[in-house]
C-alpha cells in the first residue's frame, strides 16, 4: 500500500433512472416505504455535531460538542462511558467533528482543529492519535487504514481530495483529487461563488464531496444536485454512472430545516478555519439536497443506506439500494440527524419533538434502535455498483 497516485478525474457520466419495482414517473409518498418500530430507545446529549458510530450492535457513540466529550451509550439506555475534555493533549479535543467505528469495538474521534483522529478503547481509554491532513471526513469504518476526504482549497475553487491513511502512522498511502467538473458533468451548474481566504469557491463545489466507500473499493457520491448520485465502480476508475434518486422531489426547506441549517452553520468547527456567511435567504430558496448527511453506509448484506431530506418534520426516510438499483425506503420516527448500520442493527440519532412541557423549547436528542435482520429488500454478495 505504498502507492501515492495524484491525478485529476475526468468522468464521463450517463444518466439513468434505475428502479426495478416502480416506474420513473414518481413514487406515491403514502405507500412507498416500510415503516419500522424501534427496538429500543436511548437518551443522547445535546450537540452541534450529528455523527453517530456503532461500535457493536448494542453500543453507539456520539459527540457532545459543547463539552468536548464523547458519550458511548448502550441500547438498553445505560451509559457505557464518557470520555474527553477541552484541550490538546492525549484524549482531549478542541473541535470534535466525527466519530467512526474501528476494529475490536474501538472508536475514532476526528478533531478538525487538532487535525488528528484519537482512537479509544470501548472503556474510553485513549490508545493513540493518527495525524490527519486538515478537515478530514471518513468514508468508511477504519481497520489498518482510514479512507476519507478533505477540502482542498486553491485560488479558484474548492475540490475534494480522497485519501487513504495508514493507522496509526498517519502516512498517506493513496490520494487523488475529485474536481468540481464532475458535478458540472452531471448537470450541476456552478453558482456565483463564495468568498474565502485566498480566492472564491463555487456554490456547488461541495456537491461532489464525501461519499460511501464499499469493501470492494467501489464508491457512491450521494450529494450531487437535483437528487442525483454518482456511482463509481472502483476508486481508480475514470468513469462513473449518474443515477436519479427516485424519491427526490425538490422540496424547499421548511422552517425547521432553516433553523437547523443556521444552527449547524454557526456551530461548525470549520468556521474558525473558513469563515463564510450562512446565506439564510438563499438556503430558503434552494431545493433541499437528496442526501443531508455525510454518512451513507453499507449494511451487513451489502445494501447502501442513504439518509434523505424527504419530509423531515415528523419522520425520517432512508433509501436502500443494491448497487445502483433502488430497493425501497424505510421510514422511522422523528427527525433523524444521522445514522449508522452494523450487523443487523440500525441506530438513528434523532431530534425528539418539542413537547408543550419542554422547559427550554429545544428538541431533545436521542437514539432509536432498529432490528433490520428481517428487512426483505434483497441482498448482494457484491455491495458495489
Amino acid at each position: 500500500m505504498g502507492l501515492s497516485a495524484r491525478f485529476v478525474l475526468r468522468l464521463p457520466v450517463t444518466l439513468l433512472c434505475v428502479l426495478p419495482l416502480m416506474s420513473c414517473g414518481g413514487l406515491d409518498p403514502e405507500t412507498s416505504f416500510v415503516s419500522l418500530d424501534p427496538l429500543a430507545v436511548s437518551h443522547a446529549p445535546l450537540s452541534g455535531r450529528d455523527d453517530i458510530a456503532l461500535t457493536s450492535e448494542t453500543t453507539a457513540c456520539v459527540i457532545e460538542s459543547y463539552e468536548h466529550r464523547v458519550h458511548c451509550i448502550e441500547r438498553d439506555g445505560g451509559l457505557a462511558t464518557v470520555f474527553g475534555r477541552d484541550g490538546d493533549g492525549p484524549g482531549e479535543f478542541r473541535a470534535p467533528a466525527h466519530v467512526v467505528r474501528g476494529p475490536g469495538r474501538t472508536v475514532g474521534v476526528i478533531d478538525y482543529e487538532l487535525a488528528r483522529m484519537a482512537v479509544f478503547e470501548p472503556s474510553g481509554t485513549w490508545l493513540f492519535d493518527v495525524r490527519l491532513p486538515g478537515t478530514f471526513i471518513p468514508a468508511a469504518p477504519f481497520q489498518t487504514t482510514l479512507t476519507g476526504y478533505r477540502n482542498r482549497i486553491d485560488t479558484s475553487s474548492r475540490a475534494w481530495q480522497q485519501i487513504e491513511i495508514s493507522v496509526p502512522s498517519g502516512e498517506i498511502l493513496w490520494e487523488r483529487v475529485v474536481p468540481n467538473k464532475m458535478a458540472a458533468a452531471a448537470g450541476c451548474e456552478p453558482g456565483e461563488g463564495l468568498p474565502v481566504p485566498g480566492g472564491r469557491i463555487t456554490r456547488n463545489s461541495e456537491g461532489i464531496g464525501p461519499t460511501a466507500l464499499f469493501p470492494d473499493s467501489s464508491m457512491v457520491f450521494p450529494r450531487l444536485c437535483h437528487g442525483q448520485m454518482l456511482f463509481v465502480e472502483h476508486r481508480d476508475a475514470d468513469r462513473g454512472t449518474v443515477v436519479q434518486a427516485p424519491t427526490w422531489a425538490g422540496e424547499l426547506p421548511s422552517e425547521q430545516d432553516v433553523e437547523r441549517h443556521l444552527e449547524r452553520c454557526r456551530s461548525s468547527p470549520l468556521r474558525a478555519l473558513m469563515p463564510v456567511p450562512c446565506y439564510e435567504e438563499e438556503f430558503r430558496r434552494t431545493p433541499k439536497r437528496y442526501n443531508d448527511s455525510y454518512q451513507s453506509w453499507a449494511d451487513y448484506q451489502g445494501r447502501l443506506w442513504v439518509l434523505t431530506n424527504r419530509d423531515r418534520n415528523e419522520f425520517t426516510y432512508l433509501d436502500v439500494y443494491n448497487g445502483r438499483a433502488y430497493l425501497g425506503t424505510v421510514r422511522v420516527r422523528h427527525r433523524g440527524a444521522s445514522f449508522d448500520v452494523f450487523g443487523s442493527t440500525l441506530a438513528v440519532l434523532v431530534d425528539r419533538p418539542v413537547g408543550l412541557d419542554d422547559p427550554d423549547g429545544f428538541p431533545d436528542r436521542g437514539i432509536d434502535w432498529y432490528d433490520i435482520s428481517g428487512l426483505n429488500f434483497g441482498a448482494s454478495s457484491n455491495p458495489g455498483p
